[in-house]
């Protein structure tokens, strides 16, 4: 501390522009900032910036941390990717305004799913960047209006941009689903190894993660082995979808024809599942999955796949992948890869008053408001 204080005052010093200037700094300035210095060093508190100004500032002046409102966030708003771009603490508060629900998806599945976007989020952060807390006669105006204004009951869906040659479902199976009471599912034979093997891949698998445990162990039973040589296609695209599939040994890129040719999009692999697109919504093959190596897959038939996730309550998936795709910073997406941070992504519920970031906090997760409002607030010293 005493090195920061040195490399201080001889900043300050360098900076007069004057002997008077010098001669206060040498006075006044430089020995209080010493000892604010040293002070802060010895007692190391909490909050270093309220220590200061309540411990070396005018004593008959009272500081405290007050919040100000800079930003609104409706439905389709997202917030909470500049500490997971940049690293740094979050820049601001986050609070809902009423009941609100968000999708949120963690640091790992932001950074695996949203690569693509990066661009488009840095883009945003320049937003927050440029807000600045409102003049004084301004906050009780600003933050009156938001504690006070009334909101219809039923809050207008943004207009969100319309996702490009795709038409909107209103199932999420294209046919209905006959679930016969005394319907069971396959079973193939596998040894314990296999079967250990298989609940770990499906337990990192965010589609069937959530299953109760009896439908897991149904799901387990349901899975047959395949095997893929070098160079050989597990699904084409433009076929009809069959089965889904996780990778368990092996790699394997992802190809999708754009302008014509063919090009790789995606790499998979142990672990990676997919597949699962066409057996949801009963389209094509959106893509082809060609094995780099030779590969050992889990494979789960169309009709098992369907059954057992019907029976899971998974339709609301439909509804979230819906949603994802009528927000503006997924535009540029594939239908897979919004349906990739969709599957990856977690609903949560906040009421009215909860705080769902912190301002300083560490940032470990992205949100995007589903229902709801929420304002944003920055804090600065109040004297």
């Amino acid at each position: 501390m005493d090195d920061v204080a040195v490399s201080l005052s001889h900043k300050l010093l360098e900076s007069a522009q004057t002997p008077e200037q010098k001669s206060r700094l040498e006075k006044m300035v430089i020995p209080q900032l010493t000892a604010a210095l040293l002070q802060l060093g010895v007692n190391q508190p909490e909050d270093p910036y309220l220590w200061l100004a309540k411990n070396f500032c005018d004593k008959t002046i009272k500081a405290e941390w007050v919040e100000h409102l800079v930003l609104k966030l409706n439905v389709g708003d997202f917030f909470g990717e500049i500490a997971l771009l940049s690293h740094k603490p979050r820049q601001a508060t986050v609070k809902a305004t009423r009941k609100t629900e968000a999708l949120v998806l963690s640091r790992d599945g932001f950074s695996r799913l949203c690569g693509s976007l990066v661009d488009v989020l840095k883009r945003n952060m320049d937003t927050y960047e440029s807000l600045t807390l409102p003049e004084d006669e301004d906050i009780a105006e600003k933050e009156d209006e938001a504690q006070h204004t009334l909101e219809p009951e039923n809050h207008p869906m943004p207009e969100f941009a319309k996702s490009a040659n795709r038409k909107r479902r209103s199932c999420v199976f294209v046919e209905p689903v006959q679930l016969e009471e005394d319907w069971v599912a396959p079973s193939f034979e596998k040894d314990a190894a296999d079967e250990t093997r298989l609940q770990d891949l499906l337990s990192k698998t965010a589609l069937l993660a959530a299953l109760e445990a009896s439908a897991k162990k149904t799901i387990v039973g349901a899975f047959q082995k395949k095997s893929f040589a070098t160079g050989s296609d597990v699904i084409k695209e433009g076929d009809d979808g069959d089965y889904f599939y996780i990778l368990d040994e092996g790699s394997a890129d992802v190809f999708k024809k754009i302008d014509g040719e063919e090009k790789k999009v995606f790499a998979y692999s142990s672990g990676g599942s997919f597949g699962e697109l066409a057996l949801l919504h009963g389209e094509p093959r959106l893509a082809t999955v060609r094995a780099v190596t030779d590969c050992q897959v889990w494979a789960l038939d169309r009709d098992t796949f369907r059954k057992i996730m019907m029976s899971a309550g998974k339709q609301s998936m439909d509804e979230r992948s819906k949603f994802i795709n009528k927000v503006k910073l997924f535009d540029e997406l594939q239908p897979y890869e919004k349906f990739r941070i969709a599957e990856a992504m977690e609903l949560r519920h906040f009421n009215e008053g909860d705080v769902i970031i912190s301002e300083g906090d560490p940032g470990e997760e992205f949100f995007i408001i589903q229902s709801g409002a929420c304002n944003c607030y920055k804090k600065s010293l109040k004297f």
